[in-house]
């Protein structure tokens, strides 16, 4: 169909592609390259598999396949009502921290009381738009990035490993008594009874009694915190045998689970922006706070500025006798903090010596990190983020994201290739083999092939899919951020209000 034949479109005019992608960039060198110029067994940079250009948003929408749509991080990144307090309420009960900490998550329990990211959504409108869903990974000039178990395990303090398989949990009768209790949820209508606030208000009442409210209590962390993709204000009770499990003090490998969950929902929204082709917005609910924290432990010269120690203790140490660990984790010294707006930020992306390849453990501060130690060479994308030497990759063979945990579900389980290794020191930063150099510039060279070759725009589904938005609501959710569009109309819409003069 010609184009003249498609239906007008909104456009997210904000996007940019005014960047480095089309050019290349330069490429950190191995250590000592002229004496080490491979990597292992690294396959012949003229054969590896480029990265195809079709998994790329950034890639499709300079073709003109679509357009960029308004898309709205819809997750919840501030502290629900109630919640802070609630946690401090069970975290002062010493029996409480006992199974929390036998399950790994006393931690990660406790960040969510202060869990409070200001997103800046432009500069995360066009990092989700490099995402490849053929390699899990992010595209700059110099090569690949994306979040890994160490970031995880880091930001969120997630467990990675466990001693019960997420799936098939075995309940007690009792348990399953509460299960029931649980998918009941609030005494209220039966489309609220799962609403966080009715939750709080009902479960997380000081003067109530009952067998399942620290089950309760994690099912809402859960669902709010850790796998928040069916409603930004309601439960989901997929999570309700997990909290259970937690609840006796199970460890449940959620690191894994929730990383192979934010890659299903990066391929989500390429799915839904492609989809939509112009004709409707696009919502997510993938974990924008962590993609956030993420892009700011990796990014250098962004100009967001981390909370001090000293600042960030007075701003958690208001528990009243609740559980305080001894350091605070690494992440706390981002909450509530604000990038400045306006900055180059596609510059600082493109630039490989603005990217920290080892950013956690190197702070003189006295912030806790998690050591991540395992045999990455052969089970990750993007060797370089460990200090080891990048070379061509092999042929990708990711399979279902969602299966990330299953070689983590138990310390018996795991196979030999991926039990513990020291790895580089915390000081070196792994380096791209030539060989490496000379497969991304083929990469780079079938993108601009790609994106120079005749292509006509797609036609907009006609399916009803959850995440594509109407342009009458697009543009209150435009002006609550202040991220104009322009409509159907060819109008700008969405900006902030101007208020009349007195």
């Amino acid at each position: 169909m010609a184009s003249t034949d498609l239906p007008p479109i909104m456009l997210d005019h904000l996007y940019s592609m005014d960047d480095n992608l089309k050019a290349g960039g330069s490429l950190l060198l191995l250590e000592n390259a002229r004496e080490n110029p491979v990597v292992g067994d690294e396959p012949s940079s003229e054969t590896a598999p480029v990265v195809d250009p079709v998994s790329i948003s950034r890639c499709c929408i300079e073709k003109g396949l679509f357009p960029a749509v308004p898309l709205f991080f819809q997750y919840p990144c501030g502290i629900s009502k109630g919640w802070s307090e609630w946690v401090d309420r069970e975290l002062r009960d010493p029996s409480t921290c006992a199974i929390l900490r036998r399950a790994q998550v006393l931690d990660a329990i406790f960040l969510s009381k202060l869990w409070d990211i200001h997103i800046e959504a432009k500069m995360l409108r066009h990092v989700v738009r490099r995402w490849s869903a053929a390699t899990y990974t992010f595209v700059c000039s110099w090569g690949e990035f994306t979040p890994t178990l160490e970031d995880v395990a880091n930001i969120s303090r997630l467990p990675i490993c466990g001693d019960r398989s997420p799936f098939g949990i075995a309940l007690t009768p009792e348990e399953t008594d509460n299960l029931a209790v649980l998918r009941r949820g609030a005494p209220t209508s039966p489309s609220t009874s799962l609403r966080f606030s009715n939750w709080i208000q009902y479960f997380g009442d000081a003067n109530r009694q009952g067998p399942c409210l620290l089950a309760a209590f994690i099912a809402l962390w859960l669902g709010r915190f850790v796998f928040c993709d069916f409603s930004q204000d309601c439960l989901h009770e997929r999570v309700f045998p997990l909290a259970l499990a937690i609840a006796r003090g199970d460890t449940i490998p959620l690191a894994p689970m929730f990383l192979g969950h934010l890659y299903h929902l990066l391929d989500r929204a390429q799915l839904l922006e492609k989809s939509a082709s112009g004709s409707m917005g696009v919502e997510t609910l993938l974990n924008s706070g962590f993609l956030q924290v993420f892009l700011w432990e990796r990014l250098k010269g962004l100009d967001v500025y981390s909370l001090p120690h000293s600042h960030a203790m007075k701003l958690a140490d208001w528990g009243k006798g609740s559980f305080m660990p001894d350091n605070l984790p690494l992440v706390c010294r981002w909450f509530k903090r604000m990038q400045r707006k306006g900055q180059d930020f596609l510059k600082r992306l493109d630039n490989v010596e603005d990217f920290i390849f080892r950013p956690y453990g190197t702070s003189a501060e006295t912030f806790t990190f998690v050591p991540f130690y395992a045999d990455v060479s052969d089970t990750v994308e993007v060797p370089a983020a460990f200090g080891l030497d990048q070379g061509v990759p092999g042929s990708p063979n990711h399979g279902n994201p969602f299966a990330l945990h299953r070689v983590f579900w138990s310390n018996d389980h795991i196979p030999a290739s991926c039990r513990p290794i020291f790895l580089a020191s915390k000081t070196r930063a792994g380096g791209f083999s030539r060989g490496y150099q000379a497969y991304w510039n083929r990469c780079l060279a079938s993108f601009r092939e790609f994106q120079s070759s005749p292509g006509d725009r797609l036609l907009p589904t006609t399916a009803r899919l959850a995440g594509l938005v109407s342009e009458e609501k697009a543009i209150p959710l435009s002006q609550k951020r202040n991220l104009p569009f322009i409509s159907k109309s060819g109008d700008i819409v969405g900006e902030f209000p101007k208020t009349k003069p007195k």
